[in-house]
C-alpha cells in the first residue's frame, strides 16, 4: 500500500467490502466479492479487528532474542519466546485467580470454629487432673442441688400461710380447701376422699375456676404428696434404727447354731509313730539343700589360673599406663583381696602375718583357754578389745615409745584384729581412719631416725601396704595433704628427710605405671619441679646436700617409670649439670657447644681437684643414705655423688633405649664423660664401660636413622571413561531395566519425587501469595486510616477556621 495511513485504511475498507457501494452487477459472477459470501457482524468484526492489528504495529511487543533458543516445557523442546512458550503466563494468571479464591475463602474462614464445644468443667483446662475435674464437677453439682427452685411446686418456703398464700386460693369442684382440718384432704390417715362431700352443691351454678384458685390446688396437692413421702421416709429410718440395735443379738444367735452344727473335738489323738513323722516331716522342710563340693584341681589347671589371673592383672596395668582403662565404681566393702584371713564364712582371723625377714618374737602375747580351744577345733574365736585406737599419729606414737621395739609391730596388728570392720558398726570408718595416722607415724619416725631402727620402720611400712590395699579412703587424702605441704618446702628450699621417704613410699603403695594417678601423678610434678627449678635455673651455685637430694629423687623416679619407661627431661638435664659442678676443670671440656648447660652454672668452689687421688671403685652402684645426704660435705662424698651420677646414667640408657630421640639425650652426657675418662679412667673402670655402650648406640643410631621424607605414592593415571552406547537405542523408552517389578518401583518412586516436588513449590507459591496480599491489605488499611486521619484533622481545621471568622465577624460588629 502507497500512499498516507487514511487513504490505506479507505483502501483496505474497500477491498472487504466494508464501505463503498455494495450492490454493484457483474456481468462475471463467477467470483464472489467478500461481503456477498459474509455473514453479517461476526465476519465484520474479525476482519476489523484484522485492520487495526496491520496499522497499530507499535503498540504489538514481540520477544526477540539474539540467538533461537529452545527450552523444554511440559516435557517437550520449545522455541524459546514461541506461542508455546507464551503460554506460561496464561496459567500463571489461572493460578493467581485460583490463589486468590483460595485466600478469600481462607480469610472469610479464618476465627471461625465449627462442631460442638466442651463446656464442661476442666475440659477446657490443661492443668487440671481427671481426679480435679470430677471433684470440680461433683461440687458445682451440689451446689446447684442446694439452690432453691422457685418454680417448684413443692417447695414450702415460698408460699407460706402467713402471706395469705401470694393471694392464691387452692380449690377442687368449685370449693376452696382448708388444710387447718385434720379431716381434710392433708389428713394422711385417709387414704381415700369421698368425692361426694367435696362436689358442689346443686343450688351453686357451675362456673370456670380462677387463675389464683387453680394455683391454689396445685399448691396442695404438691404440699400432700411431700408430707406423705415424709412420713413414708421418716417410717423407714426408724426401722432400720430398730435393725441396728438388735443386729448383736442376731449375731450371736447365729454364730451359736453355726458352732452347734459344726462342732468337732477339740483335741486330735496320734500314734507316736505319727508324732515322730511329722517331726521328721518339718526338719526335713527346714534343711538346706545339698550343694556340690568344688572339684579337686590339678596341679596343671592350677597353675594355668594363675597364669591367667597374671596376664588379666598386665593387662589391666598396661591399660592404666596407656590411659585406657576405664573407670570402675569401687564397692565400699571390698575386702576381697586376702586381706583377712581365715575361713570364709566365719571372716575372722588376720591376715597379716610375720614374713620370712620379719622374725620378731611374741614373748609377752598369752592366749586364753578359749583360743586354745578355738584353734584345736580349726577355728579363731574373736578376742576382747584389750587395745584402744589411736586418735592421732601423736598419741600412736606415745603408746608405742612405752613398748619395746620388738612389740610394737605386734601392737599393731593387734588393734587391726580388735578393730575389724566385720566385728562391730563404725568400724571400717576408724580403720580408714587409723590408716592415715600410720602413715603420718611412720614419715615422723623416719625424719627423727638414726638409722639403727630403719628395720622396725620397714616392718611398718609393710604393715601399711597390707592395710592400704583395703582401707585406702582416707589415705590418699592424707597422701594429698603431705604431697601439698612437700610442694610449699620446696618452693622454700628446704627439704626434709621424710619428704624423700615419702616418695617411697608412694611409690611402694601405689601403681606408679598409671597414665594418671591422684598421688602419683602429683608427686612426679612436684620432684620433677625441684630438679628444675632450685638446682637448675634458679641457683648457679647449688650446694652438695642439694645435689644428694636430687640425685635420690632421680633414683626414685626411674623406680617409677621402671614400667611405663616415659622420658623424663628434668632427669637428662639434672645429671649433666651435676657433673659439671663436680668434674675437674669444667671449663676445658672439648666441644662445648654440644651441651645444654652454659658456663655461667659451673660452680668452681664445687668442682674436684684434678690432683686428687682416689682408690680404685669397683662397685656399680653406691647407696646413698638420707642421713648422709643432709650431712656430709667431703671430697669423698662428692666422688661417691660422681659415681652415683653415673650408675643413673647407665640406668637411664637400658631405660630409653627404644626412643626414637635417644642421640639428642645422650650426646651431651656423652662429651662429659669423654672429658672424665682424663681423670678418672684408671679409678672408674665402670665409667670406660658406659662411654663405650654410649659411643656404640649413637654410632648405631646415625646409621639407621634417614631424613623425614614425604610420603611415596603411586603415580595414577588420569581416569578416562568412555561413553555407554546401547545397541538398541530408543528414545521413548525410559528404562532398559529387564525387571518389570523393579521397573514398576522406580517408576513409581519417581512419580512421588515429581508429586513431591510439585507440592513444595506449589505450598512455597501459596505462601508467597498469601505474604503478598497480606502486605497489599496492610498497606491498603495503612492508607485508609491516614486518610480518614487526614480527612478528620481537615475537618476540625475547617470547622475552626469558620468559627473562627464567624468570632471575628461578630467581634467587629459588636
Amino acid at each position: 500500500m502507497a500512499g498516507s495511513q487514511l487513504k490505506q485504511l479507505k483502501e483496505a475498507l474497500k477491498n472487504n467490502g466494508l464501505v463503498g457501494q455494495t450492490n454493484v452487477k457483474r456481468k462475471n459472477k463467477k467470483s464472489k466479492t467478500p461481503h456477498e459470501t459474509r455473514r453479517a457482524n461476526d465476519d465484520s468484526k474479525k476482519i476489523l479487528n484484522g485492520i487495526r492489528s496491520q496499522f497499530n504495529q507499535f503498540d504489538s511487543r514481540i520477544n526477540r532474542n539474539k540467538h533461537d533458543f529452545s527450552i523444554i516445557q511440559g516435557g517437550k523442546f520449545v522455541k524459546a519466546g514461541s506461542i508455546q512458550h507464551n503460554q506460561a503466563s496464561k496459567s500463571k494468571s489461572n493460578v493467581e485467580k485460583n490463589l486468590k479464591l483460595e485466600y478469600e475463602a481462607s480469610k472469610k474462614q479464618k476465627g471461625r470454629t465449627g462442631g460442638m464445644r466442651d463446656r464442661r468443667f476442666g475440659e477446657n483446662d490443661k492443668n487440671m487432673s481427671a481426679e480435679e475435674k470430677m471433684l470440680a464437677r461433683f461440687t458445682k453439682e451440689r451446689q446447684s442441688g442446694s439452690k432453691k427452685n422457685v418454680f417448684s411446686l413443692g417447695s414450702d418456703d415460698d408460699y407460706s400461710d402467713d402471706d395469705d398464700d401470694a393471694g392464691f386460693t387452692l380449690t377442687h369442684s368449685g370449693k376452696t380447701l382448708n388444710f387447718d382440718d385434720e379431716e381434710g384432704l392433708g389428713d394422711t390417715s385417709k387414704k381415700y376422699v369421698d368425692e361426694d362431700q367435696l362436689m358442689p352443691n346443686e343450688e351453686e351454678p357451675n362456673r370456670k375456676k380462677s387463675k389464683n384458685e387453680v394455683m391454689k390446688e396445685i399448691i396442695a396437692k404438691s404440699k400432700f404428696h411431700k408430707h406423705q413421702r415424709q412420713m413414708e421416709f421418716e417410717q423407714a429410718q426408724e426401722n432400720i434404727m430398730e435393725l441396728d440395735d438388735e443386729f448383736g443379738d442376731v449375731m450371736s444367735e447365729l454364730n451359736q447354731t453355726v458352732s452347734k452344727t459344726t462342732s468337732k473335738p477339740q483335741f486330735l489323738t496320734k500314734t507316736p509313730e505319727e508324732i515322730e513323722y511329722d517331726r521328721k516331716m518339718r526338719e526335713l522342710v527346714y534343711d538346706r539343700r545339698s550343694v556340690p563340693a568344688d572339684r579337686t584341681k590339678t596341679e596343671e589347671e592350677i597353675k594355668k589360673e594363675y597364669e591367667d589371673k597374671r596376664k588379666k592383672l598386665e593387662e589391666d596395668r598396661l591399660r592404666r599406663m596407656n590411659g585406657l582403662d576405664e573407670e570402675r565404681d569401687v564397692a565400699g566393702d571390698d575386702l576381697d583381696d586376702d586381706f583377712w584371713a581365715g575361713d570364709d564364712d566365719e571372716g575372722e582371723g588376720v591376715a597379716i602375718e610375720n614374713s620370712e625377714d620379719e622374725e620378731v618374737e611374741d614373748e609377752g602375747s598369752e592366749e586364753s583357754e578359749e583360743e586354745e580351744e578355738g584353734k584345736r577345733f580349726g577355728r579363731t574365736l574373736p578376742r576382747t578389745p584389750t587395745v584402744s585406737m589411736p586418735a592421732n599419729e601423736e598419741e600412736l606414737g606415745e603408746i608405742l615409745n612405752k613398748l619395746e621395739e620388738s612389740k610394737q609391730v605386734n601392737h599393731i596388728k593387734k588393734i587391726v584384729e580388735t578393730y575389724k570392720p566385720n566385728l562391730a558398726e563404725g568400724n571400717k570408718d576408724k580403720m580408714n581412719q587409723f590408716v592415715g595416722i600410720l602413715f603420718k607415724y611412720i614419715l615422723d619416725k623416719s625424719e627423727k631416725s638414726t638409722g639403727k631402727d630403719q628395720s622396725l620402720i620397714e616392718q611398718f611400712i609393710k604393715l601399711l601396704k597390707k592395710l592400704a590395699e583395703t582401707f585406702n579412703e582416707s589415705l590418699v587424702e592424707v597422701v594429698r595433704q603431705e604431697i601439698n605441704l612437700i610442694q610449699e618446702r620446696v618452693l622454700s628450699s628446704s627439704l626434709l628427710k621424710k619428704d624423700l621417704i615419702s616418695f617411697i613410699i608412694m611409690g611402694y603403695l601405689f601403681s606408679t605405671s598409671d597414665h594418671y594417678h591422684l598421688i602419683i601423678t602429683p608427686a612426679l610434678i612436684v620432684m620433677n619441679e625441684y630438679l628444675t627449678q632450685h638446682v637448675l635455673y634458679n641457683k648457679s651455685n647449688p650446694s652438695i646436700s642439694e645435689i644428694g637430694q636430687g640425685l635420690f629423687i632421680i633414683d626414685v623416679l626411674l623406680n617409677y617409670e621402671s614400667f611405663s619407661k616415659r622420658y623424663i627431661p628434668e632427669i637428662s638435664n639434672f645429671l649433666e649439670r651435676v657433673l659439671l659442678v663436680l668434674v675437674p676443670e669444667p671449663h676445658k671440656i672439648s666441644n662445648g657447644n654440644g651441651l645444654i648447660s652454659t658456663n655461667k652454672l659451673y660452680n668452681k668452689g664445687s668442682n674436684l681437684k684434678a690432683t686428687e687421688k682416689f682408690a680404685a671403685f669397683k662397685e656399680t652402684n653406691i647407696t646413698l643414705s638420707v642421713s648422709e645426704i643432709f650431712s656430709i660435705d667431703t671430697e669423698e662424698h662428692k666422688f661417691n655423688l660422681v659415681i652415683k651420677t653415673i650408675y643413673l646414667i647407665d640406668r637411664l640408657v637400658n631405660l630409653w633405649r627404644e626412643k626414637s630421640g635417644l642421640i639428642e639425650i645422650l650426646q651431651p652426657l656423652s662429651i662429659v664423660l669423654k672429658h672424665m675418662l682424663k681423670y678418672y679412667a684408671n679409678v672408674l673402670p665402670n665409667l670406660i664401660t658406659l662411654s663405650n655402650k654410649i659411643n656404640k648406640i649413637l654410632v648405631n643410631i646415625i646409621s639407621e636413622r634417614r631424613p623425614l621424607t614425604l610420603q611415596y605414592h603411586k603415580a595414577l593415571a588420569i581416569p578416562t571413561y568412555a561413553p555407554k552406547f546401547e545397541e538398541n537405542f530408543n528414545p521413548d523408552k525410559k528404562s532398559y531395566d529387564n525387571n518389570v517389578e523393579r521397573q514398576e518401583v522406580n517408576k513409581m518412586k519417581s512419580q512421588l519425587k515429581k508429586e513431591k516436588k510439585s507440592l513444595i513449590k506449589d505450598f512455597r507459591k501459596q505462601t508467597k501469595f498469601n505474604a503478598r496480599e497480606q502486605i497489599k491489605e496492610k498497606k491498603q488499611m495503612y492508607q485508609e486510616y491516614h486518610k480518614k486521619m487526614s480527612d478528620i484533622v481537615n475537618t476540625i481545621q475547617s470547622l475552626e477556621g469558620a468559627e473562627r471568622n464567624k468570632y471575628e465577624r461578630e467581634r467587629k460588629r459588636r
